[in-house]
């Protein structure tokens, strides 16, 4: 019965679907204006051929076209970008990462997406805060891409909507940021993210055999990561040139997030595997402007000297540690919060704890510190109010 009720349900808007369309454009535009003046605001879609029949081109795909800059290529189109398009690729330079351009680009394409249907694409003035609402509800629902998402992701993707839509009312674009108020997720202290223990960290820096290329290429990258705590961005980034001393110690360049520049010493351990790796590899030190780590295989142009890529860094990490008999799940970030956590072990400061890893503050230190719930290591065991010694002391 239930599946009858779906067919003919489908059917009936089948129906009335090509019984708009039989209509004229001008008369299903003034019904749609007309229902549009007299209800409340609507969350759910309204029928596209409003936007078609008024010659406006898809949001996503207006969007798209913002991303790519050349906003004169367009001027002679049928249908011209809006002023708030026009923003995007001036929005979009303002990022110094490449990567967060990446993110901002992606992000804003689902969230123009989401509206398409919702608002005009000429009119981003109707944008309601219960629009940017129920999009933070399809994002924690999973209702975009049918993959629900982590609180601390739908708290990035809406950073992003309202930095962007602050940017228009900066700019006398729009009047008001109706993405301001809506609220994000709590943050929590805690991240998802595994750590190693020392004895696991040992077994993946042990595991590379030295005596070929490859290995020794994946034993320097292994211990970059879990001696130095970079992220696997910094790792890439890396130039020969970055390489160098500083008042007699032999010290690393490290581009950090922001453009920020921070130098950190090279440890005995470090220093013994890059060499290992330059020897093996037949790197010249002098040629300071080749990146530091590159491919053993897979030539581009017969070229190998370039950078590797991301998802090799990855897969090294995750290689090691399936061999190394580790079952949770690992990424080049557990590396870089289980040298966080082993430098908070052995009473390394606040503050030169936050120099290695390359934070504007300290606040991120407890997320970052995998082991201080370890029993062993808890604080219980320092408190201390003397009473063996009073004790002691009674008995002599």
């Amino acid at each position: 019965m239930k599946h009858l009720v779906e067919q003919l349900v489908f059917k009936l808007a089948l129906w009335s679907s090509r019984w708009l369309k039989s209509h004229s454009q001008k008369k299903w535009t003034k019904l749609s204006l007309a229902l549009e003046k007299n209800r409340p605001l609507a969350l759910g879609r309204n029928n596209s051929s409003v936007y078609k029949a008024n010659n406006e081109i898809a949001l996503e795909s207006l969007v798209s076209k913002g991303f790519r800059g050349d906003v004169e290529r367009y001027e002679s189109d049928r249908v011209s970008l809006p002023q708030w398009a026009k923003e995007i690729p001036t929005f979009m330079a303002n990022q110094l990462s490449e990567h967060t351009r990446r993110a901002y680009e992606n992000d804003l394409k689902q969230f123009f997406s989401f509206l398409e249907g919702r608002i005009s694409a000429r009119e981003i003035e109707t944008l309601k805060t219960d629009h940017v609402i129920l999009y933070r509800k399809y994002l924690e629902e999973g209702r975009l891409n049918g993959k629900i998402m982590e609180k601390a992701t739908v708290n990035r993707k809406l950073a992003v909507v309202k930095s962007f839509l602050n940017w228009l009312k900066a700019n006398q674009i729009i009047r008001d940021n109706p993405a301001q108020l809506v609220k994000g997720f709590p943050q929590s202290q805690e991240s998802a993210l595994n750590g190693l223990s020392d004895e696991e960290a040992r077994k993946l820096l042990d595991l590379p055999r030295r005596n070929s290329r490859s290995g020794a290429l994946h034993s320097a990258v292994l211990h970059v990561l879990l001696y130095l705590g970079l992220r696997k961005s910094e790792l890439l980034n890396l130039k020969m040139g970055d390489l160098t001393e500083e008042r007699g110690v032999s010290v690393m360049k490290v581009r950090g997030k922001g453009h920020r520049i921070r130098i950190l010493p090279l440890t005995d351990q470090v220093k013994a595997a890059l060499e290992h790796y330059f020897f093996a590899c037949r790197r010249d030190r002098n040629q300071h402007e080749e990146p530091l780590f590159t491919p053993t295989k897979n030539p581009t142009s017969g070229q190998l000297l370039k950078k590797m890529h991301p998802h090799a860094i990855t897969y090294m990490v995750v290689h090691y540690a399936k061999k190394a008999g580790i079952l949770k799940k690992i990424s080049p970030h557990s590396c870089r919060a289980t040298c966080i956590s082993n430098a908070l072990d052995r009473r390394a400061t606040q503050r030169s704890v936050q120099h290695l890893a390359g934070w504007s503050t300290p606040l991120m230190i407890q997320r970052y510190d995998k082991r201080r719930e370890d029993l062993k290591n808890s604080a219980a065991f320092l408190v201390d109010y003397g009473e063996e010694e009073a004790a002691i002391s009674e008995v002599h």
